[in-house]
């Protein structure tokens, strides 16, 4: 959350400057856990665990399952997501896997194959003013 009060709208705002990274061209092979994010853009081979953000950059890739408070998916992730608060899957974004968490932003053009679990039902569907005028 911001100074003032409010909560950052992007996910991406709301990363973490103690985050991990996976390098592009580096392979991982094993589970990994911890209380920061973590910034893929690389091949981990693993279960992640942590308290952070989960970032799979466009050229990365996760195969295991991701446990974490949030998930941005612009590259592969072959596994399933429990995140606590949100799940992003981006246009380049391919997920193999089921997702379970309260808010969910899926953009046109990624692929997703897996079945969707929404947390919080007493939560209502957030509306919104499309910004864009329409031409006259």
């Amino acid at each position: 959350m911001e100074k003032s009060g409010f909560m950052k709208r992007r996910i991406e705002d709301q990363v973490e400057p103690e985050e991990s990274f996976v390098a592009p061209g580096t392979k991982i092979t094993g589970n990994i856990s911890g209380s920061e994010g973590i910034r893929v853009s690389g091949h981990l081979k693993g279960n992640v665990k942590c308290e952070g953000l989960v970032w799979i950059e466009r050229g990365g890739k996760i195969e295991g399952n991701i446990a974490s408070r949030g998930a941005i998916i612009a590259g592969k992730l072959k596994g399933h997501i429990d995140a606590s608060e949100h799940v992003e899957i981006r246009t380049e974004g391919h997920v193999t896997g089921n997702i379970q968490t309260v808010r969910l932003a899926i953009a046109e053009g990624c692929f997703f194959q897996g079945e969707i679990q929404m947390l919080g039902k007493e939560d209502k569907p957030t509306r919104f003013v499309e910004k864009r005028q329409e031409s006259s």
